[in-house]
């Protein structure tokens, strides 16, 4: 616990290391306990958290790896006894854990060293009791190596415990993601669905392009007319390299992958 604590007083977290270590030092858990198979017990409502530890974590892990294959991050409501945030953080940059529960903070930090990932930025937990957790999500969301991949969001939950019991807090944690998102997004000057409406049109038009495009026509029309090819796609950095695109377009030919043809044909290009 000590190191966890430390590692998030190192500047990763300060805010919930203060509070951890306020409660440690004038608190006990009194609603939450865990056993020496790191299955926690919760005495509000009498039951443990895992039925089966060993199959639900599995099966949760599989599950969120099977939806996020390749994803850069993810985000889970709870975290649970920790092991199944640690088994998942060595496949993501960054894996953002939500919590509401001081006690479960307390318990699960006591349990699994987390000290290595959270000084890395490998993992982040977020406490959505936190004030000003807001900030700290406009922060985190729009890291260099975040904001080009907001449009993969989605809020995982950690088990079934979580489902079944903390189904409005974690239903809030995503509502407060999606608002934070929509920030950041909307301050790089895109709108939110701009990626999906892409996604949707590329897949929707795939039929009738392969269908009744002469592709051989295109090959032959536009052979050996140009020495060099420039594909565009959409992205947050596409409106700062119109201008240089514009420079050189008779030098080359544009390929536009998917929504930017709008863009380009307002500039221009």
């Amino acid at each position: 616990l000590e190191k966890n604590i430390q590692a998030l007083l190192s500047g990763v977290n300060e805010p919930l290391g203060n509070k951890l270590l306020n409660f440690i030092q004038n608190k006990t858990c009194s609603r939450f306990n865990i056993d020496e198979n790191l299955n926690i017990y919760d005495k509000t409502h009498n039951v443990f958290m895992y039925e089966n530890l060993e199959e639900e974590i599995n099966f949760f892990y599989q599950s969120i790896l099977e939806k996020t294959h390749r994803y850069p991050f993810a985000c889970i409501y709870g975290i649970g006894n920790a092991l199944l945030i640690k088994n998942l953080s060595k496949h993501y940059k960054h894996l953002f854990v939500f919590e509401s529960e001081i006690e479960l903070f307390i318990l699960a930090l006591s349990t699994i060293d987390l000290s290595e990932e959270l000084c890395s930025g490998k993992i982040y937990l977020i406490d959505i009791k936190e004030e000003r957790v807001d900030i700290q999500l406009l922060i985190l969301f729009d890291m260099k190596d975040m904001f080009e991949y907001l449009s993969l969001y989605e809020m995982f939950v950690n088990n079934v415990y979580y489902k079944k019991f903390y189904e409005d807090i974690w239903h809030k944690a995503d509502e407060l993601c999606e608002k934070n998102i929509k920030i950041v997004i909307r301050n790089l000057g895109l709108n939110l669905t701009i990626s999906f409406q892409c996604y949707s049109h590329l897949l929707q038009n795939i039929p009738s392009m392969l269908g009744s495009i002469p592709f051989q026509r295109i090959l032959s029309e536009r052979k050996n007319k140009f020495d060099n090819a420039i594909v565009v796609s959409a992205g947050p950095s596409l409106t700062k390299q119109l201008p240089l695109l514009k420079a050189y377009q008779d030098k080359a030919v544009v390929f536009c992958a998917d929504g930017a043809l709008s863009m380009l044909e307002k500039e221009g290009v």
